[in-house]
This record gives C-alpha cells, structure tokens and sequence, in this order.
C-alpha cells in the first residue's frame, strides 16, 4: 500500500517539477525558529492519489477501493477519461469506508502537538526552537495525515505520516516540503480496525507519530543527515517489503531512518521513512 501511495507522491513531484534533487536543509540552528502543528488536510492535487476520497473534517484519507485510474483505457479520452475515472474511484472510495466508523471528524492535530512538544523536551540541541500552539504562523508548519487503503482487500492497511512545510536554508529560504512516513507492515479487516472505537487503528496512530516527531524534531536540529548512509543499520534493521531502493542511514538506536537512493547514489531530501522494527 505505502509503495502504491509512494508512487502516486513521486509522480506528483515530478509532475509539479520538484524532480531535481536540490539540498534540503532546515532554519538554521540558533535563529528562534518556530513550529506549528496544522489541522488542515493534505492538498488533493499534490499530496494524494487522483481517486483518494477524503473523509469531512478529518486528516484521513481513503484510496484503492478500485482501480479506474489505472486502466489504460481511462487515458485514452484525455482529461474526460481520466476525470470520469477519478471521480469513479472517488465514489467506490467513499463507499468502501462509508459504514466504517473511522468514517468520522478525525484528526491528529492535538496528539501530534503533544507529540513534538514530549519529543523536543527530551532531545532539545537547539534551546531557541520553539513550539507554538496549533495552527499559529511559524516557520515550520506540520501537517499529519493518515491514509487507509483497500488495495489488498478485504485486508486494510493505514499508513500515518507529517508533512513539514518550511523556507529552505540551503535554497535561498526557498518554500520546500519534507515528508515523513511510517512505515508498518501490518494489516487487517476493516471490522478490526473498527473494533472497540478504533482502539487498534489509535494505538497504531500514537505509536506511529511518536516516532516521526523524534525524527522531525532531530531534523529540525539538524541532527539527521540523508547523505550518511550506516552499513550497521542496513544488517540490523529490519527489510521493509513496501520500499524499494531505500537506505538506512545513521540515526539514534532505537530507530531506522531510510531514505531512497536515486541510481546516481544520490539521497532523495523529499521523503524520510522510519521503519518499525
């Protein structure tokens, strides 16, 4: 599911040309930089599948209940095919979760602010970083997502991830965007997920975006850097079946930070995956 999502995000930026590798690098340490937690969605035009259905006043989105998109034949009536296509898959999507009960007003904006917060009091390199409250103007901006997929019905996959808005510093305060992904293998019903009020599917949320908020908060300190693959990593982390051309790279023990390698052995700054182990 993730390597799907993944493709669908890796065509977007190439589409939206972002497909050059540049330097991605984060406010320099020590200028009063400021984070702040959004509870907007992500933008359907960039940062999801064509078809994905987004659930109202959520940050979840619903994708892979069917496949119009992918048939040929949606491409061969140009942006008609491919319109009636995605609104197809649209429907089919929004059918898939419409009796589920995470079919509802969730959003990860408050547990994610306490996420970073925990994160920042236990690792804080940079005492002049600072965290606002949620959807203030800063100059990090982060947004959580979760997407719930249906391609290998009837079992379910969600993934959870933080996409981090910012002026690079080593692009002329450039706007860039990183994204950070977890990265899980597991899988289940929808009826499982939705067991005892989506207890499985919340305990998955907090374990997750614990994780990706240390990552984001070491990145934010520039204590992560892509370009330094760890040989230790790549034989003790654990081979994730969802990505492929990824790299370990050197990171705290209790985590395994990969990144994908272009064929030219160059580091991908756009997206950073933390695998469970």
């Amino acid at each position: 599911m993730l390597k799907t999502f993944l493709s669908l995000t890796t065509t977007v930026i190439f589409l939206t040309g972002c497909a050059t590798t540049k330097s991605m690098q984060y406010p320099v340490s020590g200028s009063s930089s400021t984070v702040s937690v959004s509870s907007e969605q992500i933008s359907s035009m960039t940062e999801s599948g064509g078809g994905d259905h987004f659930i109202n006043n959520s940050q979840i989105t619903v994708g892979d209940a069917s496949r119009a998109l992918n048939n040929p034949a949606s491409n061969m009536f140009g942006l008609i095919g491919v319109g009636v296509a995605t609104a197809i898959d649209k429907r089919n999507n929004a059918s898939a979760i419409e009796k589920s009960s995470l079919n509802q007003a969730i959003k990860f904006d408050q547990l994610v602010h306490q996420k970073i917060q925990n994160a920042l009091s236990s690792n804080q390199i940079d005492p002049s970083l600072k965290v606002l409250a949620i959807n203030q103007i800063s100059d990090i901006k982060v947004t959580p997502y979760s997407r719930i997929s249906f391609i290998n019905k009837p079992d379910v996959s969600v993934a959870f991830s933080l996409k981090a808005q910012f002026k690079n510093a080593a692009d002329n305060n450039a706007n860039t965007k990183r994204i950070y992904h977890y990265v899980k293998e597991k899988k289940a019903t929808l009826s499982e997920w939705d067991n005892n009020q989506n207890a499985m599917y919340l305990k998955d949320a907090d374990t997750a975006f614990t994780a990706l908020a240390k990552v984001l908060v070491l990145d934010m300190q520039h204590q992560i850097n892509i370009d330094k693959l760890s040989e230790s990593k790549q034989k003790t982390c654990k081979v994730s079946g969802q990505l492929n051309h990824y790299y370990y790279i050197e990171s705290p023990d209790d985590l395994c930070i990969g990144v994908f390698q272009t064929n030219k052995g160059v580091s991908s700054p756009y997206f950073v995956f933390v695998v469970e182990q």
